[in-house]
């Protein structure tokens, strides 16, 4: 007689369809740890007292600010051509995909951005602008680096590492987390700012291991967008003017409210929120 052969038993599969949507993004996540910020955000007025009365603090070019990450940009720029700079952002990258073993990292560079700022304006201490110039510097930034991005890249066409077509220069992901790095440094100061720094870093570091571009991309990404938020600071009077912001003498508490909301009938994601200016 035959000995019968033992069954394992399933055990079912819990449902949990907020991780199951989130590993869609990023599959090597364990648990969507994204949510904890916006939750903690959702649940914590953005200083509501940032009054639209209050007066702004101009930002006046100078030097450095251009002088820093036009060198930054220069640098990669020059990397792309230049036969001992174009040596080393290879020794780079071998030594990426010697580490790597094949192995790649979820992109989750863009949802931790976010995930960082929202944090940010959580916890973090009073900034230096109120809520709608903060909005205008974000806005104006953003639009300056994805109009510029994309055009830069058509017009130097490098290849990026793993040949998946042929816009590595610059790094428009890494020039997001360090345009973000440094109007955090510039609201809230050196303290925050140096944290999303190295956060901004990382973003970089990751872009190179997953073998997306190279040293140089990464270097003018992070300068562009250090130059974008820095050019969203000048045009900041101009656009005061423009939307007549500084004719507004009455005080008038701003705030800012986000809730992630997810509805499990139909599996669909979204993000509620609510804005008083």
């Amino acid at each position: 007689m035959q000995g019968a052969t033992p069954q394992t038993s399933q055990i079912p599969r819990r449902f949990s369809p907020m991780r199951d949507f989130f590993r869609t993004f990023a599959p090597d996540m364990k648990a969507p740890a994204i949510l904890l910020p916006l939750l903690l955000l959702a649940a914590t007025p953005l200083h509501g007292q940032d009054s639209l009365a209050a007066k702004p603090v101009e930002f006046r070019p100078r030097p450095l600010q251009v002088i820093v990450p036009a060198a930054m940009i220069t640098a990669g720029a020059i990397a792309i051509s230049n036969s001992r700079l174009s040596g080393w952002k290879h020794d780079v990258r071998n030594a990426f995909q010697r580490g790597r073993n094949g192995r790649h990292k979820a992109n989750v560079e863009t949802w931790a951005t976010l995930t960082m700022q929202a944090t940010t304006m959580a916890l973090g201490p009073a900034p230096r602008h109120s809520l709608l110039d903060r909005l205008l510097v974000k806005t104006t930034s953003y639009a300056l680096l994805y109009s510029l991005g994309p055009v830069v890249r058509r017009c130097v066409r490098e290849a990026r590492p793993d040949g998946h077509g042929p816009h590595a220069f610059p790094s428009l992901k890494t020039a997001a987390a360090f345009m973000a790095a440094e109007q955090t440094r510039i609201e809230r100061g050196w303290g925050w700012g140096m944290g999303f720094y190295a956060f901004a870093a990382g973003v970089g570091v990751l872009q190179m291991y997953n073998d997306r571009c190279y040293l140089n991309d990464v270097l003018a990404g992070a300068g562009m967008g250090i130059l974008c938020t820095h050019a969203a600071y000048w045009l900041l009077p101009l656009e005061r003017r423009w939307f007549g912001l500084d004719k507004r003498r009455k005080a008038q508490d701003s705030a800012l409210l986000l809730l992630p909301t997810y509805d499990p009938s139909t599996h669909t994601a979204g993000l509620s929120f609510a804005c008083t200016l």
